[in-house]
């Protein structure tokens, strides 16, 4: 698991894809509700602003039932980089906690590295999950901007 010392998961990814479009994929609920979730995990709500100091929630529907999760937007800069918070609702584990994601976006010729860094889990077994369900949401996102 790339969990470091400091409690910081940090995954990079290739997509191939320009910068833009891999960028858009975090700028809507609709482009979101196509790829976010690991497996046969799906959003079946979503709302989101997106604007610096907006905020969203999802609605995702597991296995093992439905659970929200929502943020607030604190940098947006199209299409390099973007910032927000990330806390699970009823869930005591992460009840006033918010965690920290980073996504830096690179252009390398016609595809797009990612840089994605999220700090602040309330123990190692979360950020375990975390990164189990990022590697696999980036997986369905891969396949979303192929068929685009």
């Amino acid at each position: 698991m790339p969990l470091d010392a400091n409690d910081t998961l940090l995954i990079t990814r290739q997509f191939k894809a320009p910068r833009d479009r891999v960028f858009a994929a975090f700028s809507s609920a609709e482009a979101m509700r196509l790829w976010l979730g690991p497996g046969p995990c799906t959003v079946t709500s979503a709302a989101l602003d997106f604007s610096v100091g907006g905020s969203y929630r999802f609605v995702i529907c597991t296995p093992d039932g439905e659970f929200g999760v929502g943020g607030t937007y604190r940098e947006i800069q199209p299409p390099e980089k973007l910032v927000f918070t990330w806390s699970w609702e009823d869930d005591p584990d992460w009840a006033n906690l918010e965690s920290v994601i980073s996504i830096e976006l690179h252009a390398r010729d016609q595809e797009t590295e990612i840089r994605f860094t999220q700090t602040g889990f309330p123990n190692i077994e979360s950020g375990g999950r975390h990164e189990h369900g990022w590697s696999a949401s980036f997986d369905k996102l891969d396949t979303v901007l192929a068929a685009a």
